[in-house]
């Protein structure tokens, strides 16, 4: 088939399953999970944003279960006798789920794996198991690709490492152009490639041709997808080209798209996209960046906020009772701090203080938290205050203690709000973004355009590859 889309089973075209999409995805309460809600804010009404948003018969019903019961209710919808979930409950999750695209790897594809396999202690020196899985199923993919475009040259784009460079040049014979914005990942490949020819015992040909396992590495920042800069530079001016990406971060992903269309040697695209809350929406009818890319999608007029894109990131299924534990608790720490700004009168218009991720041990209490996030917020927070005099972010171990014994009582609804959130809107706004990459290849003149699963999500969550052949 020309054009394949993984449809979930009740659909038998992708227009009519886009429509489906499109009218629940709009509907009141959903935009409110997707958009009107953030789970920082969660304090910051009376009595909290649970209570806010969510039905009074589901509150009374999240307020008497087990938490980890329905925990697991929400992330595998399985019905369990302890539970009497409200029947509007139920129906929303069943929707969710029969509009929700089936992210499994086929049976068929786990039991054959790619030909030829990854192995040696050389290729996969540096990877991890999820890197080693990644990079054993793209790379067959990506050689399939070539074969039906009749090239062996490949541009990986965002390479890092260079880990799927690599193997693309060394098990499939591939001549690969390694193109990474980063330095210090361009001279880890640098090194990671000196390891591989020393461990496989090849010797490194200054003049190797183009073609036969060739590898170049690039540091170059792309922001478009016009890479004819990099085409002329490279050699290869003139040659059928594959451009490739393994987890390709936000917009980079739309770049790589869009080669297809503004760089005339590209010939197909194979992208696995990730990190939509680095992606963009698009500001107006000049803007040629970010989301929607194509006309179909943008006839709905579907907002994706930050909520929505940052939800999109999220894997539930993948969590982890221990896992989420932590998880919440970094949530549930970051909105009892957000309570304490807004006391303090430190929230102004943006109703946000950038803090960024904390390491690991600045989340053992709740005082010890405000401590490593108090200074990080000092430091980005725009108003100048005398810091000799009252510094507003010097939040004392007795507050701190204070703040979190009267609330840590409402954690559990903070945990369930989340992770109906994630359960819910993440792989809806998922399949819209590739929905969106998917009619704006057909849209361009692709001759062919397939979305599909790629890696076992247990493993990989973001697991959807894009391809596209040029007409």
């Amino acid at each position: 088939m020309p054009h394949s889309f993984p449809l979930p089973p009740r659909f038998s075209s992708v227009d009519e399953y886009l429509s489906s999409l499109a009218e629940f995805y709009l509907n009141p309460f959903v935009q409110s999970l997707a958009g009107g809600v953030h789970i920082l804010n969660f304090f910051l009404s009376s009595p909290d944003l649970f209570e806010d948003t969510l039905p009074e018969q589901w509150v009374t019903f999240f307020d008497q279960a087990e938490l980890d019961d329905i925990l697991d209710f929400l992330i595998y919808f399985k019905e369990n006798t302890s539970l009497q979930p409200p029947s509007s409950l139920s129906i929303f999750l069943s929707t969710v789920q029969s509009l929700s695209i089936k992210r499994n790897l086929p049976d068929e594809m786990l039991q054959s794996n790619p030909d030829p396999p990854l192995h040696g202690p050389a290729l996969s020196v540096g990877m991890s198991p999820k890197k080693i899985h990644e990079c054993q199923y793209l790379s067959s993919a990506i050689s399939d690709v070539c074969s039906k475009v009749g090239t062996p040259h490949v541009i990986d784009l965002g390479s890092g490492k260079g880990y799927l460079s690599r193997t693309l040049a060394h098990e499939y014979n591939c001549s690969v152009i390694a193109l990474e914005t980063v330095e210090s990942r361009t001279k880890g490949a640098a090194r990671l490639d000196s390891l591989y020819d020393r461990k496989s015992g090849k010797k490194k040909c200054a003049n190797m041709e183009m073609g036969a396992g060739s590898l170049t590495h690039i540091e170059k920042f792309v922001d478009s997808g016009d890479l004819a800069d990099i085409v002329e530079q490279t050699g290869l001016s003139g040659h059928k080209i594959v451009l490739a990406g393994l987890h390709t971060c936000g917009n980079l992903s739309h770049h790589a798209l869009r080669s297809l269309v503004d760089t005339q040697e590209i010939h197909a695209v194979a992208v696995v996209g990730c990190c939509y809350n680095l992606m963009t929406e698009k500001d107006g009818e000049r803007d040629n960046v970010g989301y929607p890319m194509s006309r179909q999608v943008q006839s709905y007029s579907i907002p994706l906020p930050i909520t929505a894109r940052m939800l999109a990131c999220q894997a539930p299924a993948t969590w982890t009772r221990e896992g989420r534990e932590s998880f919440f608790t970094r949530h549930f720490y970051r909105a009892l701090l957000q309570l304490i700004f807004s006391d303090r009168g430190l929230l102004g218009q943006s109703n946000h203080i950038p803090i960024g991720s904390l390491r690991k041990q600045w989340y053992s209490s709740f005082p010890t938290y405000c401590r490593g996030a108090c200074k990080r917020a000092a430091e980005n927070y725009e108003a100048k205050f005398d810091l000799s005099r009252d510094n507003p972010f010097d939040i004392s171990e007795d507050v701190a203690t204070e703040y979190h014994d009267r609330l840590v009582c409402k954690k559990r609804r903070l945990c369930i709000l989340w992770t109906l959130m994630a359960s819910t809107v993440a792989p809806l706004t998922e399949a819209l973004i590739h929905l969106d990459r998917y009619y704006f290849l057909k849209e361009n003149g692709a001759s062919e355009v397939h979305v599909s699963v790629v890696f076992d999500q247990r493993i990989s969550a973001r697991n959807l590859m894009v391809v596209g052949l040029k007409g």
